[in-house]
């Protein structure tokens, strides 16, 4: 048989639990006696039964006040809409409703855009370049179409704005 050697530490510890253990025991009742617990009760923390409600019961009671039924409104014939007239050729390509999808329109548009932008905010007096520039941009658009169908290869040219 081999001899089991068990540190100091170990034994300290035990001992300690041991006496933790005999002094947090009640002394009028003996040790080996157990508590059991009865069932289907709840008790609170003093020991008393807590009744458990048997029923199920809603935990909100709500009800919604009765809605007021409302008169169907008088139905109208509705306003004939009368076609839209069809742009000429001439407001097509000066309108700035639709965009050609080419990147020198939609860069031309966003320029255009930003300096009335500016001119509305500001003083025009202060920035007469920027009206001047909206000027020229402006015939530029006509004259790349950019209203309509979009430039041509040889529209950039003939039409860019020349500072």
């Amino acid at each position: 048989m081999s001899a089991q050697r068990y540190h100091p530490l170990t034994s300290i510890i035990a001992l300690s639990l041991c006496c933790v253990c005999v002094f947090a025991a009640d002394p009028e009742q003996p040790i080996t006696e157990t508590h059991t617990l009865p069932q289907n009760v709840a008790l609170d923390s003093e020991g008393n039964p807590i009744v458990i409600p048997t029923g199920d019961k809603a935990a909100l009671n709500y009800h919604a006040a009765p809605v007021q039924s409302i008169s169907q409104p008088v139905v109208t014939k509705p306003l004939r809409k009368s076609k839209p007239k069809k742009r000429s050729r001439k407001q097509q390509l000066a309108s700035r409703d639709n965009v050609a999808d080419n990147p020198s329109c939609r860069w031309l548009n966003k320029r255009m855009r930003h300096l009335e932008k500016t001119l509305k905010t500001g003083n025009t007096k202060q920035f007469g370049y920027q009206y001047d520039e909206l000027q020229a941009r402006q015939s530029e658009w006509v004259c790349m179409k950019c209203g309509a169908e979009g430039p041509n290869q040889d529209d950039h040219n003939r039409c860019q704005y020349r500072r």
